[in-house]
C-alpha cells in the first residue's frame, strides 16, 4: 500500500512538473514555437517519459490549460454567498478570490518575470482545440455562477436598487472585468499582480457607484 502510494505521488509530481514547464515555455515563446525538445531540455526528462503522460503536443496543451484552471480557479468556500450582505463584503470576497487566483498563477510561474503580452499564447491555443474551447466555456460559466450567487445574496439583503436584475448585473460585471483584464494583458510593459488587484478593486467600486 505504501509502495503504491509513493508511486502514485511520484507519477503525480512528474506529470505536474511537465505541465508547469510546458506552461512556462508556452507563455515565454508561444505554443507553436515550443517543441518537445524544448520541454525535454527544461524538464530534464526524456521525450519518451513525456509521451508516457501526454500522447501529443495538442493533448499536452489541453492538459496545461486544465492544470492552470484547476490551480487558479475560484476557491471552494462553503456557503461563500452567505458572506455577501452588502457591496463592501462583496468587494472584499471578490478581491480575496482574485488574489488567491493570482497567487496560484505566480507560484506556477515560480516568480519568473515575463510580459503579459504573451496573452497571444492563450488566443493562439484556444484556436487550436475544440476541447480547449469547452474548458474555457466551463471556466466562464463557473466565474459567472460565482458572481450570480453573490448578487442574489445582495438582492436578498435588499442591497440592490429596485428593479435591478441580479443575474444580469452579475453577467455585466463579469464581462466588464474580462474586458479590463484583456486590455491590461495587451499592455507592452510587464504587469505586476498588484495592478490587477487594484483594477478589480476600482472596477467593483465604480460598478456599484453607477448602479
Amino acid at each position: 500500500w505504501l509502495l503504491n502510494l509513493t508511486m502514485t505521488k511520484k507519477t503525480t509530481d512528474t506529470k505536474a512538473g511537465i505541465l508547469k514547464v510546458a506552461l512556462q515555455l508556452f507563455l515565454q515563446k508561444g505554443y507553436k514555437n515550443v517543441s518537445y525538445q524544448d520541454i525535454v531540455k527544461k524538464s530534464g526528462l526524456s521525450k519518451g517519459a513525456i509521451y508516457h503522460y501526454f500522447k501529443s503536443k495538442d493533448d499536452l496543451l489541453v492538459c496545461v490549460f486544465k492544470f492552470l484552471l484547476e490551480t487558479t480557479s475560484q476557491p471552494a468556500i462553503a456557503g461563500f454567498e452567505n458572506q455577501v450582505k452588502d457591496t463592501e463584503s462583496f468587494r472584499k470576497l471578490l478581491i480575496k478570490t482574485k488574489t488567491e487566483q493570482i497567487n496560484g498563477f505566480t507560484e506556477l510561474m515560480e516568480d519568473q518575470s515575463f510580459k503579459f503580452n504573451k496573452v497571444l499564447f492563450f488566443l493562439e491555443a484556444i484556436n487550436e482545440s475544440e476541447e480547449l474551447k469547452k474548458v474555457i466555456r466551463d471556466l466562464m460559466q463557473m466565474e459567472i455562477a460565482f458572481l450570480k450567487k453573490c448578487f442574489l445574496s445582495l438582492k436578498r439583503h435588499g442591497q440592490l436598487p429596485p428593479g435591478k436584475d441580479a443575474v444580469l448585473l452579475a453577467e455585466n460585471l463579469y464581462w466588464i472585468l474580462q474586458g479590463k483584464e484583456t486590455l491590461m494583458l495587451f499592455m507592452p510593459n510587464e504587469i505586476m499582480a498588484g495592478n490587477f488587484i487594484k483594477m478589480y478593486n476600482n472596477t467593483v467600486k465604480d460598478f456599484f457607484r453607477n448602479l
